[in-house]
């Protein structure tokens, strides 16, 4: 080794290769050599350096490869979540608009007859059409598309005005046909529970009420929500000021309030409660809409007390005496049955209200799990209808549909003829019998109806 190849000491570590000019080893340009060693030691140097860079530069494009399929496979995912995204946006937004127009009332057609007006009498009707949401059912089918056509078709001509319940229009069009049909018949003032949709985790009341008479006014209120599977039903009621003719006038009221979940028609003080609240609402209802003029008042629904004491073995009695869940009812919804502060307005009272069924029949007829006797039988009786209501209600003979009436000290429009409209398919003489047979239920509903004859003197 030469004189300047000494001068350059070759530092080798296991980690990189590096050149060190020696510290004692003058300067390239200051060592006394002729040029070609110069240049050739020069040349050796660049040459070293040249390698030493073009090894980085392989080492830098070998580690840049990896990245890159990462980019590519972060760009994949980046697309395919973009996608989804994109296909989750679009099924959201469908589903809203088309739940919006589903879910909502349909447009009623134009009236086709003119409003009713009378000066001698008019028929109503409250009736549970046991209409409930698609998928919700007792026994084998509830027939609800065959109930209903039966309905609009044999039960609606005969009535001016009808409070209905357990019209439920979730998810369904049912109601929508129904309304429909009905204002084609004349009843061109009609009043329903408002629509909900599924991203309020709730569906309508159920109430719908027809008039073929005007409706000066109307009012909905929804309870706060209930219990059980009632907590899924935005329950309440409706009123319509009806106007019979240009001087007289009645307040309508219909709701149906919290159901019973016990079997066997058992009390549940939980389910009592929640219903005597609402009865308390339904008092400060009527307050609000009918307190200062003195039209007649009629109440009329399926009020979920039984009004029945069942003091009596046999089920084939007449109920004589009311049970103690009826009397707080009727007490509460006149403005006697609470404490004294719990009324918005504790003096003012529906003096002159009654059972007009009651007071017509002597007890509380069955309305709901009738039966017949039938010695061949367990308890001495069989229940009259099976098809529609629950195994563990047909022979719970309870009377659950009201009818409540207040003159308010007037007699100008009085009540009479009280029906318990049973709506049997054998009674129906508009069918023939081989019509009768080939319908797969034997009642409308798992509820009888009541109607009654308001007439003007």
């Amino acid at each position: 080794m030469n004189k300047l190849d000494g001068d350059i000491i070759r530092r080798h570590n296991e980690d990189d290769d590096e050149f060190i000019y020696n510290q004692d080893a003058p300067l390239l340009t200051g060592v006394s050599s002729t040029p070609r060693t110069t240049t050739k030691q020069t040349v050796r140097w660049f040459n070293k350096l040249r390698q030493k860079i073009s090894h980085f530069s392989i080492q830098t494009s070998s580690t840049n490869k990896e990245p890159t399929s990462i980019r590519r496979r972060r760009r994949c995912c980046c697309c395919r979540l973009s996608l989804c995204l994109v296909i989750t946006t679009f099924i959201t937004i469908t589903f809203f608009i088309w739940t919006f127009f589903y879910f909502s009332p349909a447009t009623l057609p134009n009236p086709t007859f003119p409003d009713k007006s009378t000066n001698t009498d008019a028929r109503f009707l409250t009736l549970n059409i046991f209409m409930r949401p698609p998928g919700v059912k007792n026994n084998k089918s509830d027939y609800k598309e065959q109930r209903l056509d039966y309905i609009i078709k044999y039960i609606l001509p005969h009535y001016d005005v009808i409070t209905i319940q357990e019209a439920f229009a979730f998810a369904n069009r049912r109601i929508d046909k129904l309304q429909v049909a009905a204002r084609e018949m004349g009843f061109n003032y009609q009043v329903a529970s408002p629509r909900h949709y599924p991203w309020q985790l709730a569906a309508d009341g159920g109430l719908l009420l027809l008039s073929r008479f005007p409706i000066a006014k109307s009012d909905v209120i929804e309870f706060p929500r209930g219990l059980h599977s009632d907590w899924l039903s935005k329950k309440g009621a409706l009123h319509a000021l009806i106007e019979l003719n240009a001087q007289r006038s009645v307040h309508v009221y219909t709701t149906h309030t919290q159901a019973s979940y016990e079997s066997d028609g058992k009390l549940n003080m939980d389910d009592t409660n929640m219903r005597l609240s609402q009865f308390a609402l339904v008092h400060q209802f009527i307050s609000e809409t009918a307190r200062n003029d003195g039209s007649p008042i009629m109440i009329m629904g399926d009020l979920n007390v039984d009004a029945s004491k069942h003091d009596q073995e046999n089920k084939t009695l007449p109920a004589l005496h009311s049970s103690d869940a009826y009397i707080k009812m009727f007490n509460i919804l006149n403005g006697t049955g609470l404490p004294d502060g719990t009324y918005s307005d504790p003096d003012w009272h529906i003096d002159t209200m009654k059972d007009i069924v009651y007071e017509q029949f002597g007890y509380h007829p069955v309305t709901f799990g009738n039966v017949v006797a039938d010695k061949e039988a367990t308890e001495g009786v069989k229940p009259i209808e099976t098809v529609l209501t629950h195994f563990d209600q047909v022979t719970t003979v309870q009377s659950i549909d009201r009818m409540f009436w207040a003159d308010r000290f007037s007699n100008t429009i009085t009540v009479s003829n009280i029906t318990i409209e049973h709506f049997f398919i054998e009674d129906n003489n508009e069918l023939t019998e081989d019509e009768k047979e080939e319908i797969e239920f034997t009642q409308i509903s798992d509820h009888y109806g009541l109607s009654c004859h308001i007439k003007l003197n």
